[in-house]
């Protein structure tokens, strides 16, 4: 396996690093959003509240199948830069506490009951992308590295 495609798998594990999230709405304008996720079964994880009993432009898209953009990313010059985009559709998964769990769990320092109400809660729903274009790259010391690409799935970090 490359190199590259296991330091991209290890940079999306890494605890507490947020997703910014993009999509379009309805009527075609940018919406963007810090997420948090998980990296499992070769799709990015979010949970995403319905807020006034309106789903967020992005439970929209995923409801829709419609192609969102992720990018994660470090910005501590000059050692650590490095981001992952990636683009590919989204869709609503089944709710799913467990995997809400490791989400969070990621993120906060305890799982608590005010959180575990928080996942079972049926005001937020489960969702995923699945990364099917995307590019990743370093700048340790702010030197230019290779880039590495792919243009389908089957050549993404989530490759067999």
């Amino acid at each position: 396996m490359d190199g590259s495609i296991l330091a991209i798998r290890d940079f999306l594990d890494e605890p507490r690093l947020p997703a910014c999230v993009a999509t379009t709405t309805g009527r075609g304008t940018p919406a963007l959003a810090m997420m948090w996720f998980v990296a499992e079964e070769s799709r990015l994880w979010f949970h995403t509240p319905v807020s006034d009993g309106r789903p967020s432009p992005f439970l929209a898209a995923a409801r829709e199948n419609r192609e969102v953009a992720v990018m994660v990313a470090t910005f501590d010059p000059p050692d650590d830069v490095r981001q992952v985009r990636m683009t590919g559709p989204a869709r609503l998964e089944v709710k799913d506490v467990s995997r809400i769990r490791r989400i969070y769990e990621r993120y906060v320092p305890a799982w608590s009951a005010e959180w575990a109400e928080h996942a079972a809660s049926p005001d937020a729903r489960l969702w995923s992308m699945s990364p099917d274009r995307g590019m990743a790259v370093a700048y340790p010391g702010l030197e230019n590295r290779p880039v590495f690409r792919w243009s389908n799935a089957a050549d993404g970090p989530f490759s067999p």
